[in-house]
């Protein structure tokens, strides 16, 4: 009879008093042995528990010394002192049949189980917590055992299969020997869960249920402590433990070179490539790929399956119900600024580290369908001009641009040039930044403007009719910064000179080439060109010639009544121009794209305006047929002027085809040419030497001008679709040759560019 009480007593029961081990628990499993009843009988049959599958010397020493002391016990069952061993084994499992026997047993025998009647013993949160362990157990179950319990569900395991014997788990369709023994396990997880919630205080249901939904992190003193007082979980408080004690590399380099941490010198891309031993352009894309997947505000928030540590955050921050307590302090604002009383008062309350401008990117983030976020950490926007960021109410930025108010004002302000007042409803009205014009709203769009003025530029109105006075900008002008270069020098200066001693006096200015100082010398009433070569002067300096030379040659031809001789013309300009020769001046005037000049032969040029006596004749009048030497060389140049490339040699047009086998003749001396042409021959490489490039590379070109501008005008990339896929395919083809080692200097450089620009 006592023998027979050892059927109470099972595997598990042993294994949670620590009389086996795991291994002689699953060994056990393998062999269907699933109480001491039947490991002792096994062990009395004279069979080997070597036998069993997995099981070693150990194991079986473990399990015979087991069958040993239980087989004195039985011996001496007359004692009752010496019973009390296994009296004491079989404690827990009557006291888990006293739990269960009262309540949810007798709906077993009832058969009530089956009806789905166990659930009215629990509730709304011990359900939640049963299905969180049932999905967290079978998350690393093997796929087959995965998919099964999958179907059955959890609600059906729990009224079907909890309290069932171990063998009818066999019984379940598609469960083997190796999936048993994995739904057993499950099963006696679950049911030791029911029985501890069925008893556990309601606070610590509540603490479980905070364990399973926010990690264990809600067991650190100052989270429980918080919640406590609050009744709600410090959401910036954790996100920040969560960033700072992240091993993710790509978490890290964010954290390196954005400003997440208010007061955190955080370090230039030069310097972060230095510390990983990176180059600039990977931490750059590091950088901007962690913070893509992770934090930029998107239309629609997307899961990011495929990475555990996005998802963490993913999870996080997706959760709005955590969240709603900070959008409660802001319900009533309809813009928010970084002196926000509110917000600053949560991160103090949270013990929180976060910059303001971090924390409005997780707010526009979390409640996107509520607030927009001006400025802050926009990656894909080139162009920051605000030092603050603002969260904007979304209904009134559906109806207003922002965003192009922000290079509105930028240009305001950097323009200014006298101090002026503004009537900030007058300028809401009339602004283009109006996405769909509302009259009804214009003046809560002004007021939001001028707390924008208040906070990014200082600027407010003390007066009673509102205006607010904008002042003239006193900073530097680069017009007049190069004006000052220029009277300064006394002469006239290159661009590139300028451009030079501009960087002197102004080091921290954006332009960064020449070609962006261009417009600010012709925007100067005071500066003029002196030709077409950038050679830039002063309109008051009346001792140096201002112009091109081709006014220069239309002057001298207007007092001349007959046309006159390339000599007589070059004397005149090099009068003005003195750095140019006759070549240069007879091909000025046959490539003029005017048609102002006309060759009437033998060297003389006159104006295609005027009227010449009969004796004068134009080239084309006289049916000259065979064309010069010089001829060929004005239209070789103007094919390069006006195409920016030399001939190629399988050209559609056959005068392109013409001219580059021309070419190929004089170059490689197949051709015999006078001393004097081949000077000109010299002078043509050495001045037009970057154009020569071959067919492949100009073709590489265009498209590289192609996409810039496409970015430029779209700010991404061009999709694999419609009218962009070309630009697309290039793209990709330039990106794999990129990574392979296949650019030249030139194209990577230009490559480079363009992803600075995404």
């Amino acid at each position: 009879m006592l023998k027979t009480e050892l059927k109470n007593i099972s595997i598990n029961d042993l294994l949670i008093d620590g009389k086996i081990s795991v291994r002689a628990r699953n060994c056990c499993f393998n062999a269907d042995l699933y109480s001491l009843y039947d490991v002792v009988v096994y062990y009395e049959t004279g069979q080997s528990f070597l036998n069993i599958r997995n099981l070693g010397k150990g194991t079986c020493l473990e399990l015979e010394e087991i069958c040993i002391e239980y087989k004195q016990l039985l011996e001496h069952s007359s004692n009752t002192n010496e019973f009390n061993e296994v009296e004491t084994l079989t404690q827990k499992q009557n006291e888990i049949e006293n739990l269960i026997k009262t309540d949810i047993l007798s709906a077993v025998n009832n058969k009530l189980i089956a009806s789905g009647d166990i659930f009215s013993y629990l509730t709304q949160t011990q359900k939640i917590i049963l299905k969180k362990k049932f999905e967290q157990n079978i998350i690393n179950y093997s796929v087959r055992t995965k998919n099964r319990l999958k179907a059955i569900g959890y609600e059906s395991f729990l009224i079907n299969y909890l309290f069932t014997d171990n063998r009818n788990l066999l019984e379940i369709e598609g469960i083997g020997g190796k999936s048993a023994e994995e739904v057993i396990k499950l099963k006696d997880k679950l049911k030791d869960e029911l029985i501890f919630l069925v008893n556990a205080s309601e606070e610590e249901v509540s603490i479980l249920k905070l364990i399973l939904q926010n990690g264990e992190i809600i067991l650190n003193d100052f989270v429980y402590g918080f919640y406590s007082a609050n009744n709600h979980l410090p959401m910036f408080w954790i996100l920040e433990h969560q960033l700072i004690s992240s091993t993710n590399y790509g978490i890290k380099v964010l954290i390196d070179t954005l400003p997440i941490f208010k007061d955190y010198q955080y370090k230039t891309l030069e310097e972060v490539a230095k510390k990983y031993n990176l180059t600039r352009e990977r931490v750059r894309q590091i950088r901007n790929g962690v913070f893509r997947r992770t934090f930029e505000i998107a239309e629609v928030l997307v899961s990011h399956k495929d990475n555990s540590d996005s998802n963490k955050y993913f999870e996080l921050l997706h959760n709005k119900k955590d969240w709603t307590y900070v959008v409660k302090l802001i319900q009533e604002k309809n813009i928010v600024n970084q002196v926000s009383f509110e917000v600053e008062q949560i991160l103090v309350k949270e013990n929180c580290n976060f910059s303001l401008e971090f924390v409005f990117q997780i707010i526009g983030y979390i409640f996107k369908e509520e607030f927009i976020t001006i400025g802050g950490f926009n990656k894909r926007k080139r162009d920051k001009y605000w030092k603050s960021t603002f969260l904007i109410r979304k209904k009134y930025a559906e109806i207003f641009d922002f965003e192009k108010l922000e290079v509105e004002f930028h240009n305001i302000f950097a323009e200014n040039i006298t101090d002026y007042l503004l009537d900030v409803e007058d300028f809401v009205a009339n602004s283009q930044s109006w996405k769909k014009f509302d009259f009804s709203q214009i003046e809560m769009i002004g007021s939001i403007i001028r707390e924008i003025l208040l906070q990014e530029f200082g600027l407010y109105s003390d007066s009673v009719d509102g205006l607010i006075k904008i002042p003239a900008n006193k900073g530097l002008d680069p017009k007049d910064v190069v004006y000052k270069i220029l009277k300064q020098n006394g002469d006239p200066m290159h661009l590139e000179e300028i451009f030079m001693e501009f960087k002197k006096i102004w080091p921290s200015h954006k332009f960064t080439e020449a070609a962006q100082i261009r417009p600010w010398l012709q925007k100067h009433d005071s500066i003029s060109f002196r030709n077409r070569s950038s050679i830039y002067t002063l309109k008051e300096w009346k001792h140096v010639r201002t112009g091109t030379i081709r006014d220069a040659i239309v002057e001298f031809l207007l007092k001349n009544k007959t046309p006159q001789n390339t000599s007589d013309i070059t004397n005149y300009i090099l009068e003005h121009f003195p750095k140019t020769n006759i070549a240069s001046i007879r091909t000025t005037m046959q490539n003029d794209t005017q048609k102002r000049f006309s060759y009437y032969g033998k060297n003389l040029f006159g104006l295609e305006c005027k009227e010449y006596t009969p004796e004068y004749k134009t080239s084309e009048a006289q049916g000259d047929k065979r064309k010069t030497f010089e001829q060929r060389l004005i239209e070789f140049e103007k094919f390069i002027i006006e195409n920016e490339h030399y001939p190629f040699s399988s050209a559609e047009e056959k005068e392109e085809e013409s001219l580059y086998r021309w070419w190929y003749r004089i170059v490689n001396n197949k051709q015999k040419i006078s001393e004097s042409q081949r000077e000109e021959v010299e002078r043509v490489q050495n001045q037009y030497f970057e154009y020569e490039i071959d067919k492949d590379e100009y073709e590489w070109d265009l498209n590289f001008n192609k996409m810039k501008l496409f970015l430029l005008r779209n700010g991404t990339a061009p999709s694999a679709r419609n009218q962009e896929n070309n630009l697309y395919i290039w793209y990709c083809n330039v990106k794999d040759d990129f990574l392979n080692d296949r650019l030249s200097d030139h194209q990577r450089k230009k490559y480079i560019e363009l992803t600075k620009m995404l």
